[in-house]
């Protein structure tokens, strides 16, 4: 049975951020460890270090998007991405 929305959150909500965006931005490098993280366990938490809020959102889209990933939460400069169903 696939997770909602709302209980791929509530997961999001009880993890820690394990993979952190520099000052660099999104590297090969970054997209990878996403990769690895979201194959290994499902889901990663990215904090999004040095970061405007207006750029959270559009950072968050692309990492999704070259992640192959579900973008579930954006909180203040933490993004939570899934691996996409199917």
């Amino acid at each position: 049975m696939d997770k909602s929305l709302k209980d791929k959150k509530i997961i999001a909500s009880k993890l820690e951020a394990t993979v952190r965006m520099g000052k660099s931005g999104v590297t090969v490098a970054l997209v990878e460890e996403i990769k690895a993280q979201i194959k290994n366990k499902g889901m990663v938490k990215v904090k999004l270090l040095g970061t405007r809020r207006e750029e959270t959102k559009q950072i968050a889209a692309e990492l999704a998007e070259r992640c192959n990933a579900e973008l579930v939460d954006v909180r203040g400069n933490t993004v939570s991405l899934f691996k996409k169903d199917g």
